[in-house]
């Protein structure tokens, strides 16, 4: 009687997954893509392999985490579904949970031994992942977990870096918190400074700043957090950067200066407010020209006067 009840249970269970079989995707992976608990019991009590994959290398266990079915999610791993499993693209359960940020599954994960460190086949990890969107509760689970906060994607980029770029604020304080190295820099030399400044995230870049951060930091091409802000036109974090030291006559590989750079933009609020730090307006590029005949050049009326009227010339 037991069998016959619990035969007819699995087929009336299976009736709104139809679509889903017809595309060769065994029952059990959509059970726990619904969240089914029941169902998903029954289907393992009957015999199925709790490390049934799709033909993308997707396993249950990933189909219950990327939809954040922390209880299927348990009863998979009670059942021997393997937490460190991947995907076809190297993904592994925990990176789909920490990726739509699903806490509660993280957390059976991390509790079952789900390995923080992997990485996709692109380099990111559940770390990156979860910086990167700022979902600062599965950050502080899994440097609680052991995570380092100082890991680096294939880039040579730390976490601190995707998390000032993307403006992430209390996910970059938690892992300043943590302690990750905000000197730290990539292939290019680039900081997690320079990123939250050209990306204009005032309130990054001035947490990062209480943090330690240098504001004279160089990368490889001798553009520092100020070049960037000016050649991206952020002029409030320019601003902030000059009034914390930066210096405005620096000058990149190419010898060209931040006025440069700005009549380049055509930016005439950045360029006013280099000319009221007193920039250099006479200083040249590589090939001798100056900022005046930059602007001529781009037709830029106005802030050629700007630049005569302080001074400039060709």
């Amino acid at each position: 009687m037991k069998f016959i009840l619990r035969s007819l249970l699995l087929l009336l269970s299976l009736l709104p997954m139809v679509s889903m079989a017809a595309e060769d995707v065994p029952y059990l992976l959509a059970a726990s893509a619904r969240g089914d608990v029941a169902m998903v019991r029954a289907i393992l009590d009957s015999g199925a392999s709790a490390n049934t994959r799709d033909s993308e290398g997707i396993t249950a266990l990933m189909y219950a985490a990327r939809k954040g079915n922390a209880e299927v999610a348990q009863v998979l791993l009670e059942k021997g579904a393997d937490v460190n499993a991947k995907d076809g693209d190297g993904w592994t359960a925990l990176m789909y949970a920490a990726k739509k940020n699903f806490v509660d599954t993280v957390r059976v994960l991390l509790e079952k031994g789900a390995d923080t460190s992997v990485r996709d086949q692109a380099g990111w990890s559940a770390l990156g992942l979860a910086t990167t969107s700022g979902f600062n509760e599965v950050v502080s689970l899994l440097i609680k977990a052991g995570v380092n906060p100082n890991a680096r994607s294939d880039d040579g980029r730390t976490v601190l870096m995707f998390a000032a770029k993307s403006g992430q604020l209390p996910t970059l304080q938690t892992l300043l918190d943590s302690g990750a190295d905000v000197s730290a820099r990539d292939r290019n030399k680039m900081t997690a400074l320079m990123y939250a400044a050209r990306e204009g995230n005032l309130d990054a870049v001035r947490a990062l700043l209480d943090a330690g951060a240098k504001v004279g930091d160089q990368d490889h091409t001798r553009w520092t957090a100020l070049s960037w802000a000016v050649k991206k036109g952020r002029v409030e974090v320019a601003e902030l950067l000059i009034d914390k030291g930066a210096d405005v006559n620096i000058k990149d590989t190419n010898d060209e200066s931040l006025l440069h750079l700005a009549v380049e933009n055509g930016s005439k609020e950045m360029v006013g407010l280099l000319l009221a730090k007193r920039i250099n307006v006479k200083a040249k590029d590589g090939y001798g020209l100056t900022a005046l005949v930059y602007a001529m050049k781009n037709g830029e009326k106005d802030i050629v006067k700007m630049i005569k009227d302080a001074g400039g010339s060709y």
